[in-house]
This record gives structure tokens, sequence and C-alpha cells, in this order.
């Protein structure tokens, strides 16, 4: 009997063990309890994955797996619309694409409207190894390209660089190696053990609960905080460093991914750059990381830099088909909270059953401006896909739109595309550089014809700066909108709107900065003024002006008077002398401004011939009349 209670005993307590064991895992696994602030610390950080979930984009993937196995037609709508207290301009531009499976061309195009007249085309030919553009306004004959295949030798006979190969290397992303997910898994892996191993225990604590405002809503959460100053920084990179040269999979990793390292030494470079960590006196960095798990699926992470620097991530992952990120980030001043400086972005990725969404805010800290981008990558249905990307910019005294609507759907008959031969088309790679330079000269001068010609037919009206950065903002923002119809990530487009954003307020800041340099002084502001004004035409005074470039000149004058309409200082007048320029009926002899005549007389121009060209001022010392003879 004793031996059967014993027994029975020995069972209970192998069971109390059992169950002992399995509480423990449990707490241990599945919640916070005995886990140091270190594993807790990179458990919660580990959320931050959730941006590349956010960039990724199956649709994408999708949608060019699709276009390289179908031949296809596709057509899309842009428009760009500039808003002020004076009204609204809008520009559209259509485009269409088509691309044949069984040649493997694929021609595109894009056309500027004045209203429904179509204003201005360009379009692109890529037929087997060729390349070319094609603008009838530009170069009527031909399409101008060049052949992929001897790239080389041809940027070697023009000089553009001494070392071709690199140069191509430089320019071309299809070219770039990029990492196979094993080596990316062995990279991050491999790193990310010494990055951990390379902190002490020390570094991690835990903070006591914190509130913090979410989405709008108030949460208490304690923090897991990690605190790393200049000798942890160094210590980390020559870690990371010494693992580098000491594995060779690493370096082959490397040596694939960057071009032209294979005959360099990287394991004696490394090196130097490690000796020279050692040796160097590092400035005073302070970096602290702390991670908030708010739970409901919602994860801050802020990063503080020597207490001027602040980004904070906030993470929510708590529905299936939508993920929420925002990020801010703060420029701090200790001296004055009204220097304090930053922005907003806030993420959205939204999956439906028909397309997935992409939403994008950017936002000022003092709400001087705000930038929302919209983009919605169709699912492919029925052969067919609908793309649409739509960019807002909100700004103190305008708003700048700009959308793009794009389909595509299997081509029900075949696609014809024109081929592009050594004898169909002007093929760069075949002429001399002496030719080539007459050639690129001619075509230049052209572009600025034409531009200056389209844009005066568009009448835009630009009366400062600011109105010029606006219609700047409309193109840049137009190419990311066409950019995101086509599955770029939407973090492309908003780094670069922000890039864009932040160099427009530089640029109005010098402005105001030059403006205010000057403000006492009536003299500098005028002579600053005339200087800028009669530069536009003073560059083209002269004799033996080449007539291409007098074709120029008179387009800048017919965008010019149409910008400054309202102020008769700045009219600009046109005098023929001589008889050899055949005059626009009912020509003015003293002078003539009137842009319709002006564009009559720019056609009379000839391109071959030889002009001299006298500029007048008036009283005020703005270029007033310009007198052109043929000689």
């Amino acid at each position: 009997m004793k031996k059967k209670t014993g027994f029975i005993i020995g069972i209970i307590a192998i069971l109390i063990v059992l169950v002992g064991v399995g509480t423990f895992a449990f707490l241990y696994f599945m919640t916070d309890i005995f886990k140091s602030s270190q594993e807790l610390f990179w458990k919660y950080a580990s959320n931050s994955n959730q941006l590349v979930k956010m960039i990724s984009s199956e649709n994408e993937a999708n949608q060019k797996n699709w276009k390289e196995s179908h031949s296809y037609t596709s057509k899309g709508d842009l428009n760009i619309a500039v808003t002020k207290e004076t009204g609204t301009k809008e520009i559209k531009l259509g485009t269409t694409e088509k691309h044949n499976q069984n040649t493997g061309r694929t021609y595109s195009d894009i056309t500027l409207y004045s209203g429904e007249a179509e204003l201005l085309k360009a379009s692109y030919i890529n037929s087997g190894d060729i390349y070319a553009l094609y603008c009838k306004d530009i170069y009527e004959p031909y399409y101008i390209g060049f052949r992929n295949s001897d790239l080389k030798e041809f940027i070697s006979k023009m000089e553009i660089a001494e070392d071709p190969t690199q140069f191509l290397e430089m320019l071309s992303i299809e070219n770039t190696n990029s990492f196979t997910k094993e080596e990316m898994t062995y990279l991050l892996e491999t790193y990310s053990k010494i990055v951990v191993d390379g902190i002490s225990k020390e570094k991690y604590t835990k903070t006591e609960k914190t509130t913090m405002n979410i989405s709008n809503q108030n949460y208490e959460a304690v923090g897991y905080r990690l605190q790393l100053n200049q000798e942890d920084l160094r210590k980390i990179l020559i870690d990371i460093l010494t693992k580098t040269k000491e594995d060779t999979q690493i370096i082959s990793i490397w040596n694939k991914v960057l071009a032209n390292t294979e005959n360099v030494d990287m394991v004696n470079i490394i090196e130097q750059v490690i000796v020279k960590l050692q040796q160097s006196t590092l400035e005073e960095m302070n970096l602290t990381i702390t991670v908030y798990n708010v739970g409901r699926g919602l994860t801050r992470i802020q990063m503080n830099y020597n207490e001027k620097v602040e980004l904070v991530l906030d993470i929510d992952d708590s529905k299936e088909n939508k993920k929420n990120v925002t990020i801010m980030m703060n420029g701090i001043s200790s001296q004055n909270a009204e220097l304090t400086t930053g922005m907003q972005v806030s993420m959205e990725k939204q999956i439906l059953d028909s397309m997935t969404i992409y939403t994008t805010n950017i936002m000022d800290n003092k709400g001087e401006s705000q930038i929302t981008i919209n983009t919605s990558l169709g699912n492919i249905v029925n052969d067919k896909i609908e793309n649409n990307s739509k960019i807002t910019i909100l700004d103190n005294d305008a708003t700048i739109e700009t959308s793009y609507y794009k389909t595509m759907q299997v081509a029900t008959e075949e696609v014809d595309i024109q081929e592009l031969t050594n004898s169909s088309a002007v093929i760069i790679n075949n002429y001399p550089k002496e030719q080539l330079d007459n050639f690129f000269t001619g075509i230049g001068n052209k572009i600025e014809e034409v531009i200056s010609e389209k844009i005066g037919q568009l009448n835009i009206q630009m009366t400062d700066a600011r109105d010029g950065l606006y219609y700047l903002e409309g193109i840049v923002s137009s190419a990311f909108t066409v950019m995101n119809a086509n599955g770029m990530p939407q973090v492309v487009s908003t780094t670069g709107m922000t890039i864009a954003s932040t160099l427009k307020q530089m640029v109005l800041l010098m402005n105001n900065s030059v403006q205010n340099s000057i403000g006492n002084s009536a003299t500098s502001l005028a002579e600053q003024e005339k200087q800028i004004f009669n530069q536009k035409f003073e560059i083209y005074k002269g004799e033996d002006i080449n007539g291409t470039l007098v074709k120029t000149l008179i387009s800048s004058i017919i965008t010019s008077n149409t910008s400054y309409a309202t102020d008769n200082e700045k009219i600009v007048k046109v005098r023929l002398d001589g008889n050899k320029i055949k005059k626009p009926e009912g020509w003015n002899e003293q002078g003539e401004s009137n842009n319709t005549k002006l564009s009559q007389l720019r056609e009379n121009i000839k391109a071959g011939n030889k002009y001299n060209v006298v500029i007048e001022y008036n009283t005020k010392g703005f270029v007033e009349i310009i007198t052109i003879t043929e000689i």
C-alpha cells in the first residue's frame, strides 16, 4: 500500500512539475511575464516590419506579370489644375500605350491639349534593340533613338565619360544585381545578431506607464527603452565591419551587388575603415529608442537623437486587410519653441476584393501646406485593369491637383507597332561626333522654341516666382501620379513629394530673404527686376544670329507679353528693318506686339539664314523694341 501511495505521489509530483513548466512556458512565450527589457524591446520593435507590408503590392507584381505575357492596349487621362483666387487653370494631357507580345515591340505617346485641340504630341517606341522618341514639332521626318547593344562604344565616341562601362552601370537600373531572398535572409540574420549581441543588457530599461495620443485617441502603455552613446554606436559599427571582412559569403554577396567591385580588395578597404573608426574622436551622440506595446494591434516606436531630432512611428496592425502607419518627424529647438519644425506622414493601405487603395497625407506642423496622395491599383478582371492616382497640394493661397486614370486591356486584334531600323529612324550610334554635335544643338534650340510657343498658347499667367513654383509643383506631381498608376510603391512618391515640398519652401524662403534684404532700397529692387526681365532678350542680341535662335527669341517675346499683358512698361515690340523678311498683313512698322502677328512672323523667319538683332530700352530701363534685320 505504501508503494502504491508513493507511486501516486510521484505521479502527482510529476504532474505538478509539468503543469508548472507548462504554465511558465505559456507565460513566457504567450505573455510578457518573465521576459527581460531587452527581449521585450526587440519583440515589439519587430512590428516595424509593417512598413514593408505597406510598401509591397501584390497588384503591382500581378500587373507586371500580366503585361509581360499579353499583347495589350492602354489609354490614360492626365489633368493638372492650379486654383488661385483669380480662378482655375487646367492643363489636359492624354496617353496611349500598346504592346505586341509576338514582336516584343512597345509603343506609347503623350498628347498635350488646348481645350479639345491637340497642341503637342510626343511618342516612344522600343523595337528590339532600338529605343527612340518622335515629336513632329521638333523633328518631323523620323524617330530619333539609340541602339542599346553598342551604347558603350557610342558613349566612348561622344566622350561622355572616360569609362563607358562605369557610366552605363551608374545609369542602368535593369542591370543592377539585386539580393536574392536567401541572401537577404542571411544578411539580416547575421547583422541583426551582431547588433543585438553587441549591446549590453544594461542599455535596456523599462519606463513608467505613459499616456500617448494615437489617431486622436489616448492610450496608456509602458515602454522598453534602448539608450546608446557614440561609443556604443562605434562598437556596433566596428563589430559589423569586422564580421563582414571575415565572412567570405557576405563579401561574395556584396561583390555581386555592388558594380565593379570584383577587382577591388574589399577586405583591405574595410580594415582601413575600422582603423579610422578606432582612432577617430567622435562627437557626442545620444540615441534613445523607446518601444511601446499599446495593445489592440498598436505599436509606437519613438527615437530621439541628441534631444534635437525626434521621430515617432505609430503602427496599426489591428485589421486583416487594412494597415496604417504614421510617421512624425520633429526638429526640436530648446531655445525657442516656435522654431520647432517638423511634419507628419500618415499612410494607409486597404485591400479590397477589386483593388488595393493607398492613401498618404503629408502635413507640416505649422499647417502651411498639406499633400494628399491617393492611388488605387485594380485587380485583373476579365483581362482588364483600371488604375487611378491623384495628388492634391493645399498651399496658403493655391490648390494644385493632378490626376491620372489609366485602363489596360488585352488586345482583341493584332497590335501594329512600327519596326525601327537604320533606314526608318535616326539611330545616333551611326553618326560621327562632329555631325551629332550640330544635330543636338539644333534639336535643343528647337525644343526651347517649341516649349516657349506652347506655353504661350496655353495662356499660362505667371506674375511672380510663386506662380512658377505652383506650375512646377503640378508638373512634378503629375509625373508621380503617372508612376503611381503604373505601380510604383507609394513610399517613393511620398518621399519625392516631401522633397519637392521642402525644396519649394527653401526657394520661397530664399526669395523672401532676397526681397527683405533689398526692401529698404527701391533702386536695388528696380535694378534687379530690370536685370531679370532684360536678360531674357539680351542673350539673343548681336550680329550674324542664326535664324533658329531668332525664332526662339520671338517665342520668348510672345510668352513675356502674355505674362505682362496688363503692364505696358514691360510689353516688348518687334520692328523689322529692310524688306527681306516677309511681314505679316497689317504689320505695325513702328513696332508690333500683337501675339498673332508675332507668331506669323516667327514662321517667316528662316532657320538657315542670318540676322542682326538690336535692342532699345524705355525710360524705365526695360527692353521696349527689338529690331530684326535679315542679312
